[in-house]
């Protein structure tokens, strides 16, 4: 990755009680290599007079930019290197004001930060590993690289935590799509968290989106993914922060992203890991906003992948718990849902990677024999025969087909008892009458006792996604 510059930009108006005036700069962030220059162009009210703009707050050991007022650019020149001596980020300050006026100001952030090109790995969901970093990606074509998009416009649809995801743009000359991630409490991290990004056409209408999904985790690392029934299997859930079973922090970070079978857009998980029947996280828009999840029953108008790929934040509901989000009228089209047999357009997994078809989950059983205390676990470890190899999995339930609020107790088939403590679902690719089998587990509380299964589900339930290497069988 090479180094580049970031430049963001935070406008301030005047007063209504003297004249007023506003400066904005053109762009919101701007990107170079360590060493060269970049031209930025910056809007100022007609009552400004030239002679009366400046600058300020130079980083330590950066040249001096150069500030054209008659032509409206500033023109940044970065460092050759970062040293000791040398800031690697810092503010320049515009300033400006009408005769008489207040004064009004653009201020620009600048740093040196690495560049990672996605553009030749294009996906539904890109997974970032690494702060300090400026990402870039195809925006003209959609997750399998090749449907095209008439992408003129980029914007955040929802975020788990304000501000994740920064200096969003899109480059309409390069058909790019950029963003910058803040660097994490620890070295080589990144601030960890979900985003989706929308593109929209030239008429406004959100016609795609992305999943930016921030973790400190890299599946390619050492054991940082297992393999099970010829399979190569994440040790994380979709869009989870972490996979542990210890405190409570640790087990709400390792629900991950809820899916309904075959769209490619997540589902927030949670606000607390005691999810009986929880509430959804906290989600925010560009603006620091909030934003909610909508519902919306199926439909000949809603049951449709493209009212799916246009409404990311809408889950279909259906009244039947066998039902399909599908609607009937719409099973006569091509289906791009999920295959067992390979990545489609709208599978949700990073680059190189896929949903779980059923068979990586044949056979699996838990390590140990349930007992008194297990609740208190939400999930177990299970291994690949009796001496195959392990993995913990969470359990984190799913959004119930009928209104989309997250469940993550055990309701037993008589429902003569009392709701158990915790249930886990992931889907898998398989298709079968018009069901699609999700890899299941229980714990009984009453029993003392649980188990593993894979059995048909009704594709209208939000549930986790377990991702493969897309080459993995061999």
């Amino acid at each position: 990755m090479s180094a580049v510059l970031v430049a963001a930009l935070l406008v301030i108006s005047c007063s209504k009680d003297k004249p007023t005036g506003s400066v904005s700069f053109d762009r919101p962030a701007v990107f170079l290599e360590t060493g060269t220059e970049v031209t930025v162009g910056f809007t100022a009210s007609a009552n400004i007079a030239p002679s009366s703009f400046s600058l300020s707050g130079v980083p330590t050991g950066w040249p001096e930019p150069l500030l054209d007022a008659e032509a409206r650019t500033i023109t940044v020149v970065s460092p050759t290197e970062v040293n000791d001596e040398t800031d690697a980020n810092g503010t320049l300050t515009l300033t400006c004001a009408p005769a008489g006026g207040l004064v009004a100001s653009a201020t620009l952030f600048v740093g040196v930060v690495k560049q990672d090109d996605r553009s030749g790995k294009p996906a539904n969901s890109y997974l970032v590993n690494e702060g300090d970093v400026y990402y870039t990606f195809d925006g003209m074509h959609k997750g399998d690289g090749k449907s095209s998009l008439a992408t003129a416009a980029v914007d955040i649809v929802w975020q788990s935590v304000s501000g994740l995801v920064k200096y969003l743009a899109f480059d309409e000359e390069k058909g790019e799509v950029s963003f910058y991630m803040a660097a994490g409490d620890e070295e080589n991290s990144v601030t960890e968290g979900n985003a989706v990004i929308g593109a929209y056409n030239a008429a406004g209408e959100l016609i795609w989106s992305w999943h930016i999904w921030a973790v400190n985790y890299d599946p390619d690392a050492a054991d940082a993914a297992v393999d099970m029934n010829g399979y190569t299997i994440m040790r994380y859930n979709l869009g989870a922060l972490g996979n542990k079973n210890t405190t409570d922090a640790e087990k709400l970070a390792s629900y991950g992203m809820y899916y309904q079978w075959g769209r490619k857009d997540p589902f927030i998980g949670p606000s607390t890991y005691l999810a009986a029947s929880g509430s959804s996280a906290t989600m925010y828009n560009a603006s620091g906003s909030r934003v909610t999840l909508a519902t919306a029953a199926s439909a000949a108008e809603t049951g449709t992948m493209e009212y799916a790929v246009r409404n990311p934040l809408t889950f279909i509901t259906v009244e039947g718990k066998d039902a399909d989000w599908f609607y009937p009228t719409a099973a006569s089209v091509v289906d791009e849902r999920w295959s067992d047999n390979a990545k489609t357009v709208n599978d949700p997994c990073p680059y190189g990677w896929r949903v779980a078809p059923a068979a990586a989950f044949d056979g699996l059983e838990i390590v140990g024999t349930p007992t008194a205390g297990d609740e208190t676990k939400l999930g177990w470890t299970l291994k690949a025969g009796t001496s195959g190899p392990e993995d913990f999995f969470f359990g984190a339930g799913r959004r119930i087909y009928t209104n989309g609020t997250i469940q993550n107790v055990y309701i037993p088939a008589t429902r003569a008892d009392i709701a158990q403590p915790w249930v886990g679902f992931y889907w898998t690719t398989g298709q079968k009458d018009g069901l699609s089998p999700a890899f299941h587990f229980w714990y009984e509380k009453s029993t003392v006792e649980g188990g593993v299964e894979t059995v048909p589900y009704g594709r209208a339930n939000g549930m986790q996604v377990r991702c493969v290497k897309d080459t993995a069988k061999r």
